[in-house]
């Protein structure tokens, strides 16, 4: 039987070596010990020593980790806020639907585009981002150079403010009140602008539509006071009495009043000619079978209105005086059509054309004289409106024609 051990002598020498190495280890950590005694308490001076300093040493790497750990808690809580501010900003700038708010660098270049610029100026933000900003101005306002202009006055003044016209993505003008702010870094250095937009046009358009009216008024008051005052002075001098003029001027008033109230309820845009007809006849108490009136639907600008309101009420006053109104069988018939040059209906460049035809009332014979109704009518009206007026006095009753350019409404 083969011996284990003897096949492999070498496996014995190894471990006595380690047995001795362990040995010689023991006996030099006691030499070791033996001596730190004999030296005595110098050593464990010493040894006290350099524990304090180590455990010195351990505090003050933990005071450094502690400090490090708040400020790494301090440092993830300003995060997390500026996350949630930064949040808020987005959602507000977002939310913001009716203002355009956008950023501009410092070559003029927009770098920002909120929903709100979207929508109302009609680019997307991968379409608009990278273009100069002058893009949304007017070609007049960028012949100007506005857009570097407001960028000069936001930076000397801390903003520029604006009521302008500015285009959309597809040409369409709109009016926008603007703001223009500098954007500052940490520093103050500044590093671009802000911009915010928002459409003003229907109030532009609602104040320019007010002064229009006001200036309209003032002109048409100026106008009325001319006519009260010649038809009052005319009205003295012709009546034969205080009572007949008082009668004269009251009636004359009140058709002027009522054309005023047609305008009025048309915040004087113009007025229906059809109503204006059938109110100067009601005046004078003119019903369905007496009076009659017919005509294409024709709407006439307000200076139109008045002027066709006092002949209108000229003739009806004549007619319930001398002519087919002061009987009980006379009749009025009112036509009137727009036509073109040709007498052809046409949208542009109308004239309107009407007649005033009496029949069946007392014989009709030229007066004498003309009185300040027919002195109105043909000459006054004729002067306002650029037109021709004329009165025939035909024995089957009086005939009015009117043929004057017809003004848009």
């Amino acid at each position: 039987m083969t011996d284990l051990n003897a096949s492999n002598p070498s496996q014995f020498d190894r471990e006595d070596v380690l047995e001795g190495e362990i040995a010689r280890l023991r006996r030099a950590l006691d030499e070791a010990v033996r001596r730190a005694a004999d030296d005595g308490e110098p050593a464990r001076i010493t040894y006290e020593r350099h524990l304090a300093e180590g455990q010195a040493a351990l505090a003050l790497e933990r005071a450094r980790a502690e400090r490090a750990e708040h400020d790494l808690a301090n440092l993830t809580a300003r995060f997390n806020d500026l996350a949630a501010s930064e949040a808020r900003y987005r959602l507000a700038v977002e939310s913001a639907k009716d203002y355009a708010i956008f950023t501009i660098d410092l070559a003029g270049r927009i770098t920002g585009w909120n929903s709100g610029a979207e929508n109302l100026l009609g680019w997307r933000d991968e379409e608009i981002v990278g273009q100069l900003a002058n893009v949304v101005f007017t070609p007049d306002d960028n012949t100007r150079a506005i857009a570097e202009k407001e960028m000069r006055l936001a930076v000397s003044e801390g903003r520029a403010d604006d009521n302008r016209w500015h285009l959309r993505k597809d040409g369409v003008r709109f009016w926008a009140n603007g703001l223009m702010m500098p954007m500052r870094d940490d520093e103050g250095g500044l590093i671009g602008f802000l911009k915010i937009l928002r459409d003003r046009t229907d109030a532009h358009l609602a104040r320019e539509h007010q002064q229009l009216l006001i200036n309209e008024l003032n002109h048409r008051v100026k106008n009325t006071l001319t006519t009260v005052q010649a038809f009052t002075t005319q009205s003295l001098r012709s009546a034969t009495c205080l009572q007949e003029a008082r009668e004269t001027i009251t009636a004359r008033l009140i058709a002027l009043s009522k054309a005023h109230d047609v305008l009025t309820a048309e915040n004087w845009e113009g007025a229906d000619l059809a109503r204006i007809v059938a109110d100067a006849l009601r005046l004078h108490h003119a019903d369905g079978r007496r009076c009659s009136w017919e005509g294409d639907g024709v709407r006439v600008a307000p200076r139109t209105a008045l002027a066709l309101s006092m002949m209108l009420h000229e003739l009806a006053t004549n007619a319930t005086k001398y002519g087919a109104l002061s009987n009980d069988v006379g009749s009025i018939v009112v036509t009137w059509a727009a036509v073109d040059a040709d007498d052809l209906p046409s949208a542009d460049c109308q004239r309107l054309r009407m007649r005033w035809q009496e029949r069946d009332g007392p014989p009709v014979s030229p007066p004498s004289r003309s009185g300040f109704g027919s002195r109105m009518i043909e000459r006054g009206l004729a002067n306002e409106l650029g037109g021709d007026v004329r009165i025939l006095y035909e024995p089957a009753g009086v005939v009015c024609t009117l043929d004057i350019p017809l003004e848009p409404a």
